[in-house]
């Protein structure tokens, strides 16, 4: 559950992990673990402390997400945070010197520490930084804690590089970084209902602001009541039968649920091919015959079909 923090209320002692946790990665999973880990020393719960949207989104900047809110919350959660609270940034936010954010956060909290990452910004314009939280710190007298880069192939884990991977269509490389396959998640709406005249009917998923990946045909999962079915799944235009918008269109292997209206999460495994045009519909539902049996390949390795959010199964 999504807790706002739009009052001043009455906390027991907390640590909080202070961050965006877009996609809640690596990085993002250590640092709570650390934050966990210091709070049960401190007898302290453990809360992380994020903000509903980007603050790009306050500059109406083009904004895409690796996670929805509710995402961020359960795989939070999921990794050791006690509980998430989430407020939405606003224009008073944005004005916060970073003295000012922190007095926001002795307002609300008894802060037995404090947890960010290397690279933490805060306050107007990102002028405060982990050294910064550090010189509050020893002001007020609380721990702050600076979670170091966790590196993998030499960088470190971070959502810009996953974006890139994702944006990239390389969603073997993103699920290493987070621990789990890049997953969307949404409501099933009502389409033109191409699939189905081809033999293959599909889930038309509605994405809002979560980031895409770069259009073709995948290897999935199509997550439903807890369930990992076998999926392929068509991210682009549909150019053989004139598509105009880019959607997210899931064939369950096998199966043909009714989900219309259900809330759906699709777990990316791995791109199969490119988006392209054929010359007719039978030999577009030819090929979807052969990403299907393609696919059904990399299911055999896998052997999933209970789905954790923290990519457990």
């Amino acid at each position: 559950m999504i807790e706002y923090m739009n009052e001043r209320t009455t906390q027991p002692k907390s640590v909080l992990a202070l961050g965006m946790f877009d996609g809640v990665h690596l990085a993002h999973q250590a640092l709570v673990r650390q934050a966990a880990e210091a709070a049960r020393a401190l007898d302290a719960q453990t809360v992380a402390f994020t903000f509903t949207d980007a603050p790009g989104k306050l500059l109406h900047l083009p904004v895409t997400s690796l996670s929805t809110p509710a995402q961020r919350v359960s795989w939070l959660q999921a990794a050791g945070a006690d509980r998430v609270d989430m407020v939405d940034f606003t224009q008073a936010f944005a004005d916060l010197s970073p003295e000012g954010f922190l007095d926001y956060l002795q307002e609300r909290y008894r802060i037995a520490a404090l947890a960010a990452g290397f690279n933490y910004t805060f306050g107007k314009y990102g002028a405060g930084t982990a050294e910064t939280l550090k010189e509050l710190g020893a002001q007020h007298g609380f721990q702050v804690l600076i979670a170091e880069p966790v590196r993998l192939d030499g960088k470190p884990v971070s959502s810009t590089r996953i974006r890139a991977l994702v944006n990239e269509g390389q969603m073997e490389a993103a699920r290493r970084l987070l621990g789990r396959p890049y997953t969307l998640t949404g409501p099933v709406v009502s389409a033109r209902r191409i699939g189905h005249t081809l033999g293959y009917p599909t889930a038309n998923l509605e994405t809002g602001e979560q980031l895409l990946p770069l259009d073709g045909v995948y290897a999935t999962y199509a997550v439903l009541d807890g369930v990992a079915h076998p999926a392929v799944t068509n991210v682009g235009r549909n150019p053989t039968v004139a598509g105009k918008r880019r959607t997210v269109e899931t064939y369950i292997l096998n199966e043909s649920p009714s989900l219309y209206g259900a809330e759906l999460s699709v777990a990316f495994l791995s791109r199969l091919r490119e988006e392209r045009i054929f010359p007719s519909r039978e030999a577009l539902s030819q090929q979807i015959g052969r990403d299907v049996e393609t696919a059904k390949k990399l299911f055999v390795s896998e052997k999933k079909t209970v789905y954790n959010p923290m990519g457990l199964w």
